[in-house]
């Protein structure tokens, strides 16, 4: 039996994860989007399967060359370049890791959370600096009892909640609709939320709907001691409008894992110290990239390889 045909569609899927795919199916691709093209050209009646990053663009021009298509798998959490209207008119499932990835990024969010209230990265400059010797480090601003607000509530975001509510802080979301059964409470929009919110945590996706979400009005809502943490997509935030309130006092402090130019951060960012950037590393450990491989290779493997 001939074994079913799956495209890489994106470059940045890991090497091990193509060797595991490699191993269960006919694999083509990954290549420039000439290359793509190409292929698709030549063998899009028989793809079945598409495994992408989500940063390689899936729309619904290529998904009409793709008559066969009956799985997406996502190797990340983000799936801001793919039509999922599309894939849904055709009944087509698409799977990511945001599930296997969740407790990772959470973790991190916390991390951000904590160094951007408690200045970290400046208090380890304050040691390496010898300035110590010459006078304490500023008092920081702790997390107990705090209300955390989150901007989205899927795998990710309930995790942070329950990180958050094990450390004694009032979690408290914002979705489109109310997530049934869930005690937190609820807001309709970003503002309510931030004014709501001692931290703020943006855990919702990227992509043009949520594009700019938290402006100038949402950041303003959210005060002087507030904190202001971004796990997500950078996008999502105003981000001269985010400088401009670390810069003034507007806002507390911020922990940044993303942001709107990747890998290009504002040198106004990079200068403030009142702020954690890190270089988009929500998932980035060997043991989570390592779940991430396989979540692709299993959801490809349950539709496209009998029994």
């Amino acid at each position: 039996m001939r074994r079913a045909t799956v495209l890489v569609l994106s470059s940045g899927i890991p090497a091990a994860t193509i060797a595991a795919l490699a191993e269960r199916f006919d694999l083509l691709g990954p290549g420039d989007p000439d290359e793509i093209d190409a292929l698709v050209a030549a063998h899009g009646a028989r793809i079945r399967g598409i495994a992408t990053t989500g940063k390689a663009r899936l729309d619904r021009a290529l998904l009409a060359r793709l008559p066969a298509l009956e799985l997406v798998a996502c190797y990340s959490a983000g799936l801001d370049k793919i039509d999922r209207e599309a894939l849904a008119e055709r009944g087509i499932p698409l799977t990511n890791s945001s599930a296997a990835l969740a407790d990772e990024v959470a973790d991190l969010a916390i991390a951000l959370m904590i160094m951007a209230r408690r200045r970290l990265v400046a208090a380890d400059a304050h040691v390496r600096g010898g300035a110590w010797a010459k006078a304490a480090f500023p008092l920081g601003r702790s997390v107990m009892g705090l209300r955390i607000g989150l901007l989205g509530l899927g795998h990710i975001g309930s995790a942070i909640a329950r990180r958050a509510e094990a450390m004694g802080m009032h979690p408290r979301y914002c979705t489109r609709r109310a997530v049934a059964g869930c005690a937190y409470p609820h807001h309709a929009d970003a503002r309510a939320l931030a004014a709501d919110s001692d931290v703020f945590v943006i855990a919702c996706p990227g992509g043009p709907a949520n594009r700019g979400l938290v402006d100038r009005s949402v950041i303003a809502a959210l005060g002087p001691d507030a904190t202001l943490v971004n796990i997500a997509r950078g996008e999502i935030v105003d981000e001269p409008a985010l400088i401009e309130a670390l810069v003034s006092g507007q806002l507390g402090s911020a922990g940044l894992d993303v942001f709107a130019d990747e890998p290009n951060v504002p040198l106004a960012l990079r200068q403030l110290d009142n702020v954690v950037l890190a270089p988009h590393l929500g998932s980035a450990t060997v043991e989570t990239r390592h779940a991430m491989d396989e979540s692709v290779v299993r959801a490809l493997e349950r539709l496209l390889v009998p029994g």
